[in-house]
């Protein structure tokens, strides 16, 4: 199986870590895109992670920024995977790559620990195939972000 995995943010590179070296003993090839942004890149090249960055840094604080990063970063991000015909695609809270998945056909699972980035959750829950979230977050705030109690998998947290 080939295996995509997002990095969009520092906290990202040891959350994935663990699961990478997993998913590559078990003989599935895996690839990772990243996004320069909050030293995110260098705890990549610091923990030996094999990336290629694609698309635009973070868009800044303003929504007129994030909103323009995020579009050049998606196009990105399908040019990027199309060709590779992935199996599969994880993020943690990396809303373009359910985005960029789901027009490609690649069936996603999108990680969250914190709800209320609705705009950024709403995106990434109704993109993906399956949301992945604590046991905390109660449901009735998952559904006003797309995430139907269908596609949701909890982890105790």
């Amino acid at each position: 199986m080939k295996v995509w995995i997002d990095m969009t943010n520092s906290p990202h590179v040891p959350f994935f870590r663990p699961l990478i070296r997993l998913l590559e003993e078990r003989g599935h090839e895996v690839r990772v895109s990243a996004r320069d942004f909050a030293q995110t890149l260098e705890l990549l090249d610091r923990a030996e992670i094999d990336h290629e960055v694609v698309g635009p840094p973070h868009g800044g604080a303003g929504r007129a920024g994030k909103i323009r990063a995020m579009g050049s970063r998606l196009r990105a991000l399908r040019a990027w995977a199309g060709p590779q015909r992935f199996d599969l695609a994880l993020s943690h809270a990396s809303h373009e790559l359910p985005l960029a998945a789901r027009s490609l056909g690649v069936p996603s699972s999108y990680a969250y620990d914190y709800e209320f980035a609705r705009s950024q959750h709403t995106l990434g829950s109704r993109s993906a195939t399956r949301v992945i979230v604590p046991t905390a977050i109660p449901q009735d705030r998952l559904d006003r972000l797309g995430a139907k109690a269908g596609k949701v998998r909890r982890y105790p947290g």
